[in-house]
């Protein structure tokens, strides 16, 4: 029966992540600078392409059976702890949650998906400056009254599909129902002056160095960036998944 149900969704399901969404070019100021940089600069974000959507169950199910060395049982214990998809153990997920985030997964596991899919997991800054733009017609402090409310609330036993949240760059659930791997997660000290530099894997396990934070009164941001800094590779977690992203747009290879 479950293997009948796993080939029927593979057939007839509509791969959400796999939609990308480009994302213009712009200036955008950190939440977070570095010794070396001034209080309140901007920096300037290449335009690239972000998944609409966190990755799924669904999705990532077909990652797993396409590379079972990232199976539960399989994967090694430097790439993800005992957690590890701890909330479905790989089985094929059930129907009502074949839509909801793929969630307990490590930054390793994270990495190999989008290596897989030929993106990449997106540059802090990147995911910060999509995250910053509100939906149409709001402003900031909608953004803001959003992530309040979801670090207050009671999170669900069982996440809720894709598709709750959307900002004006079409880009869906970036606040609100998960936290989110970023590749330079613990890096926020990045070498070079435009933090699009791609030589960040010597200190990506390390935590940055001294910070100031551009707005104090921001609490939200620095709960993420909080979250951000502890932790490693190998962690996983209830309410942590994660999205893609490319310099073009995967589906129709264009620039």
């Amino acid at each position: 029966m479950n293997r009948l149900f796993f080939f029927i969704f593979l057939i007839i399901s509509v791969s959400l992540s796999g939609e990308m969404v480009k994302i213009p070019a712009g200036n955008w100021r950190p939440f977070l600078k570095d010794t070396d940089s001034k209080l309140g600069a901007t920096i300037r974000i290449k335009s690239f392409f972000l998944d609409s959507y966190p990755v799924t169950k669904k999705d990532y199910f077909k990652f797993i059976q396409e590379n079972p060395q990232w199976k539960p049982g399989k994967i090694s214990p430097l790439f993800a702890d005992a957690g590890y998809l701890g909330d479905w153990k790989g089985k094929p997920p059930e129907e009502h949650q074949t839509n909801s985030p793929v969630t307990y997964v490590s930054w390793f596991s994270a990495n190999a998906y989008c290596l897989w899919k030929s993106k990449r997991l997106p540059k802090e800054s990147e995911w910060e400056y999509a995250a910053s733009i509100p939906p149409t017609y709001k402003n900031n402090k909608a953004v803001e009254a959003v992530i309040l409310d979801w670090y207050g609330e009671q999170k669900p036993e069982f996440l809720p599909s894709v598709g709750k949240y959307k900002n004006k760059f079409g880009v869906y659930d970036q606040h609100g129902m998960i936290w989110e791997w970023v590749y330079d997660f613990n890096n926020t000290s990045v070498t070079g002056d435009s933090r699009q530099d791609s030589d960040l894997e010597s200190n990506l396990f390390c935590g940055g160095g001294s910070l100031k934070a551009n707005d104090f009164s921001n609490y939200a941001s620095y709960m993420r960036y909080g979250y951000r800094a502890g932790l490693k590779g190998w962690y996983t977690a209830k309410y942590l998944g994660f999205r893609c992203a490319s310099d073009f747009n995967i589906k129709d290879n264009s620039l």
